[in-house]
């Protein structure tokens, strides 16, 4: 009960407006603040699908980049120089402005000279700039035409930026229909373990030239020739099956690559030798198939390193 003797007329309209306020939010906040909830995921939710659109989005350009398309080259290397939808990464950008640069992208080749002249993320180079404007110019394209203009396009410099591949087996018109959907189901599983597809592929190229019912006189199978107790390891029940034979193998890889730490000379001649005659030897056995085997997929995969998980173990995966 309130007592009003002596006090304020304000005080006592305070005190029944708060009553009020109180009386009134018990009976409707919770109705409200569902309100609130549901209005804020009417905003949210458009977001998130946008969201996840991106990188839906990213995951084809990688994919599509990584079987060889200019255009999804062209636009993940965007992606990567200004951080959309994806982490910023100007040597990500450099690598694949470069894949398409060297096809002949005119696209790919101003947007890396415009790297190299404003150093976006790589070291200033205006010789190495005006190189590719040139390139893009022959081409006809009219900006790389007039940055010459105002540029002296007599610098010379000796710096290689991007590395020329050859074009792989499984790029080419000689690659069928079932090299195509071993394509595919390569692209579409080595992701998943953080492995690069073209790494696999070439070692598949090597190993079976593609070829599911491979079979080799030490009894190795399938498309990465597995032998029978790496089959086992990896759980892979039917090694003549392409996607379990894929699935184990780059499992195998995997572990190669968590074992010497990312060296991919060592990883593969793990593959063919066995990782206990590169430790042996420590390095590459001087077996001349091992040798020879590691130097044909080095040429066509093109790098000495390649990330890898520090945590796994050899049945972990």
């Amino acid at each position: 009960m309130l007592i009003i003797n002596n006090t304020h007329p304000s005080r006592i309209v305070h005190y029944y407006i708060s009553r009020a306020s109180n009386y009134l939010c018990s009976r409707y906040c919770f109705s409200s603040l569902l309100v609130i909830i549901f209005t804020l995921s009417l905003f949210s939710a458009p977001l998130l699908a946008q969201q996840n659109s991106t990188q839906l989005s990213i995951n084809k350009l990688q994919t599509l980049a990584q079987q060889g398309q200019i255009d999804a080259q062209v636009k993940l290397a965007i992606a990567y120089e200004h951080g959309e939808g994806i982490t910023k990464n100007p040597q990500k950008a450099v690598h694949w402005y470069c894949q398409a640069a060297v096809k002949g992208s005119s696209s790919a080749q101003v947007n890396l000279a415009w790297m190299l002249l404003n150093a976006r993320g790589i070291q200033q180079d205006d010789a190495l700039a005006v190189r590719w404007f040139k390139s893009a110019a022959k081409s006809g394209d009219k900006y790389a035409q007039q940055m010459l203009s105002r540029l002296d396009t007599h610098l010379q410099s000796k710096r290689i930026l991007c590395k020329v591949l050859p074009t792989p087996y499984w790029q080419t018109a000689k690659c069928t229909t079932a090299c195509r959907r071993v394509v595919t189901m390569v692209n579409d599983i080595a992701p998943a373990y953080n492995i690069e597809p073209r790494l696999v592929l070439a070692l598949i190229q090597q190993e079976s030239n593609f070829k599911v019912k491979a079979l080799s006189p030490k009894g190795a199978m399938g498309l990465m020739q597995l032998m029978p107790e790496t089959a086992q390891r990896y759980a892979v029940k039917n090694a003549w099956d392409a996607q379990q034979n894929i699935h184990g193998g780059i499992r195998y890889l995997a572990w190669l690559l968590k074992e010497f730490h990312g060296n991919v000379a060592l990883v593969l001649a793990g593959y063919n030798a066995g990782n206990q005659a590169v430790i042996r030897y420590n390095g590459i056995p001087p077996y001349p198939e091992t040798q020879n085997y590691v130097k044909r997929i080095m040429k066509v995969y093109g790098k000495s390193h390649h990330p890898y998980e520090k945590l796994i173990s050899m049945n972990s995966l």
